[in-house]
């Protein structure tokens, strides 16, 4: 019973992840497991914690088999190795997590309402995963409680999340054990939830004056639903459609006043010294553009380096800056050890090796708007984002290019844009995302989506965006992720410090 239980959590949790929708699931979705770790030890609630996160992680990243067959040309069975063995990686962190709960139960008397939150913080703080998730992402939609991110960041909302599941258990756990409900283990969760909702709908109504007050500039994305393979085998198709799209796109609304393109859109090597492109099509247009590129310069050592870019341009294609992607991705973009074993090209040989940008400065328009860049899951790391903002300095709006058509049609391109729109949250400023494939989107600094595509759609999303022109942080960028250090230091103190001998 006890794995059965255990693997219902996982079932729930990826049930109520973003792809799902049923994002009310995930506010119970640790209840079975904590109920199946009641009463046996740290190292087996280790192994009912691997199955469940096991099998959330099969249900909610099973689009990364496809993925490794795709982006790094492995095999069906290398595909599903990698497949297995990340999921059995997530299912070691959620292990490590009930681990920790039912040991302070058992050796402190802490229960688990107050310590699932600190193990959940710790985790999501501090655990390898090549592709992060926050259980608080789950909540995306639901803006009244997704606003405590302007203060915790996204870890915050995953420890509310938790809060609440620690409070659920305690009162199923004291109808099965017919004893009275331990009060404070369920009037605090409740009002720290009512605070949170009441936080979020004033600061919510308080930024929703702000926005209609703000600057706009009007964006156009151009997602021509024309994948990865397409970039090479249909070179010349490639980028012309995104310029034939583009200018049907202005003939039709003369009013846009930027063109956004995709990661990697211009499709040909631009040397980095290059600073005008006013013969090029992209300085016929008439109009200032954010696009993708694959850009490249020569190492002193004479060894020629590629860079996955996004570049600026002026309205008559002079180039106005670039930024080279940090974070590059393992097997896709970075081929780990590479330089010390040069034959691990030779077994991956669809794997890109792209040179790690070092600039965190922002884009800069002509007229002075500041866009602070991300190049494809960038967008999901939120201490990245936080380090770009404060060695950038604060910018007026972020920008996302991206190329999610490595994923096929699943749920991954949801998954990401959900946990890309707390960055909105954490950061108040508005979200412009050009996919080419989709989705597609625009997020406001409430975190909202605003406008988007389809997914495995041909379409132009033209909206306002607005500009947030000052120089105004919010907590989270101040202080980062003080609160959940805090939480994880006191997790490590419970566990490892002696108690005193009687």
């Amino acid at each position: 019973m006890s794995f059965a239980l255990a693997a219902l959590s996982g079932v729930l949790y990826f049930v109520g992840f973003v792809g799902y929708g049923q994002h009310y699931l995930a506010w119970i979705c640790f209840v079975p497991a904590l109920w199946a770790i009641r009463d046996v030890t740290p190292r087996r609630a280790l192994l009912l914690g691997t199955l469940f996160g096991t099998v959330m992680s099969f249900g909610g990243f099973y689009w990364v088999g496809g993925m490794l067959g795709e982006f790094a040309g492995l095999g069906p069975f290398l595909s599903g190795l990698g497949l297995t063995l990340l999921c059995l990686q997530h299912g070691l962190g959620v292990g490590l997590v009930l681990a920790a709960v039912r040991r302070l139960e058992r050796d402190r008397g802490i229960a688990p309402v107050w310590s699932l939150p600190l193990a959940l913080t710790a985790h999501e703080l501090l655990y390898p995963q090549i592709f992060p998730y926050y259980l608080g992402a789950s909540q995306f939609k639901v803006t009244w409680v997704t606003q405590i991110a302007e203060l915790f960041g996204i870890v915050g909302v995953s420890a509310l999340v938790v809060l609440v599941n620690g409070a659920v258990f305690e009162l199923v756990r004291a109808k099965k054990d017919q004893r009275p409900i331990a009060r404070r283990r369920v009037l605090i969760p409740a009002g720290v939830l009512v605070a949170c909702l009441a936080f979020g709908a004033i600061r919510a109504a308080s930024l929703d004056d702000d926005i209609a007050a703000a600057r706009k500039i009007k964006v156009a994305m151009i997602q021509t639903n024309l994948g990865a393979k397409d970039k090479h085998a249909r070179a010349d198709a490639f980028l012309q459609k995104h310029i034939d799209m583009s200018r049907r796109a202005i003939e039709k609304d003369p009013s846009i006043e930027l063109l956004v393109w995709p990661e990697t859109a211009y499709n040909r090597w631009l040397d980095k010294r290059t600073k005008d492109l006013s013969r090029s099509p992209l300085g016929q247009m008439g109009r200032p553009m954010i696009f993708g590129a694959l850009l490249t310069d020569t190492a002193p050592d004479g060894e020629r380096r590629a860079y996955n870019s996004a570049v600026i341009t002026s309205s008559t294609g002079q180039v106005l800056g670039s930024f080279d992607k940090i974070e590059l991705l393992v097997f896709g973009e970075a081929i780990p050890l590479s330089d010390v074993f040069p034959i691990v090209k030779k077994w991956l040989p669809m794997a890109s090796t792209f040179t790690r940008g070092t600039s965190t400065k922002p884009l800069v328009a002509r007229d002075g708007t500041k866009f602070l860049p991300m190049i494809c899951y960038e967008d999901i790391l939120p201490r990245f984002v936080r380090r770009l903002w404060s060695e950038g300095g604060p910018s007026d709006v972020l920008v996302n290019v991206t190329n999610d058509s490595w994923y096929g049609d699943s749920d991954e391109p949801i998954e990401h844009l959900a946990l890309a729109t707390f960055r909105s949250i954490e950061t108040r400023r508005a979200l412009i995302r050009a996919t080419n494939t989709g989705i597609s989107a625009l997020v406001d600094p409430v975190g909202r989506i605003t406008q988007r595509s389809g997914q495995w759609t041909e379409e132009v999303i033209v909206g306002s965006v607005p500009l947030i022109e000052d120089d105004r942080s919010t907590i989270y960028q101040t202080i980062g992720d003080l609160p959940a250090w805090a939480a994880t230091i006191a997790l490590a103190v419970l566990l490892f410090r002696r108690r005193p001998a009687p």
